[in-house]
């Protein structure tokens, strides 16, 4: 019985998509759910494949399943536009999809066999009950897969020491102070048009000093600095004891803004799963604010 789940995105989707499947492994002893690496096989977006490069995480990958040459024809099937189920069915083996969207599935992953939709946003770990072979398409980012075997994962999340003097400073100054970390996501949101308005940071820094005060170190995480700084004041980050743009995480090393973050005392979250996920392996974290449909 195969259980295969759509891998995929930057490394916090990558984790996201592995805290999933882990969930299946560790709530099903003794089964495994096969992460399907044909997309890494074949592209390369963000940073490529990082789970294992940032936290020494080897999952289950649905390559280990076949030989070599099976592997290379599945590729060459992928290429030609189709997806993993659809080849599987294809080729005898029935199959279902499980999306946690009812249409975008069909830009990765095209299939013309039966398809059961759950939203991806709650808790539904009645989708991993489904008694035959299942390929599962979401990101699945909700903090319960997660906060039912925490203890597992912030051992499997550990992110390396750092090395450079820089980073180590903001760190130090991180655990010395009372920190607080903004993400703000820009790059490929803004074409996409998911970017969040000025206002929208605005309100959640208001209703922060509201609740906490503004006795904080203020540690700014962006893709797009720049924007940062020239909407600062409208954001209300003057309203903070101090700020400090953090710069030059970019490429392989973007990793140790989540890193950064995940020390911070408190975390004003985009809507980024980048942010999300730092908040959730933030262990010191003692007040979070982001999307309605994401807390800690």
């Amino acid at each position: 019985m195969y259980k295969i789940q759509f891998f995929n995105g930057g490394l916090a989707n990558q984790a996201f998509q592995y805290i999933f499947a882990r969930y299946y492994e560790l709530s099903h002893p003794g089964r495994i759910m096969y992460l399907d690496d044909s997309y890494f096989a074949l592209n390369t977006v963000h940073n490529g494949y990082e789970l294992e490069k940032v936290f020494g995480i080897k999952p289950h990958m649905l390559s280990e399943i076949f030989d070599q040459e099976m592997w290379q024809y599945l590729l060459q099937e992928r290429k030609a536009g189709k997806s993993i189920p659809q080849i599987l069915l294809d080729n005898g083996n029935k199959i279902v999809l499980i999306s946690e969207v009812k249409d975008s599935f069909a830009t990765f992953n095209p299939f013309q066999g039966e398809v059961f939709y759950q939203d991806g946003r709650g808790f539904t770990p009645q989708i991993l009950e489904y008694p035959g072979n299942a390929y599962y398409h979401g990101y699945w980012i909700c903090k319960e897969w997660f906060d039912t075997y925490k203890e597992n994962f912030l051992k499997e999340f550990t992110f390396p020491e750092l090395e450079d003097d820089i980073n180590k400073s903001h760190l130090n100054h991180i655990l010395e102070r009372n920190s607080l970390s903004i993400h703000i996501r820009r790059g490929d949101y803004v074409q996409l048009d998911w970017a969040l308005p000025v206002k929208d940071y605005r309100e959640r820094i208001d209703a922060w000093t509201k609740t906490r005060g503004t006795d904080w170190d203020l540690y700014v995480f962006s893709d797009d600095l720049d924007w940062c700084r020239a909407n600062s004041e409208e954001m209300g980050f003057n309203a903070f004891r101090s700020v400090c743009y953090v710069d030059g995480n970019t490429g392989s090393k973007s990793y140790i803004d989540m890193q950064l973050m995940s020390q911070c005392k408190g975390v004003i979250a985009s809507n980024s799963a980048f942010s999300y996920l730092a908040a959730l392996l933030n262990t010191r974290i003692i007040s979070y604010i982001g999307p309605e449909d994401r807390d800690v």
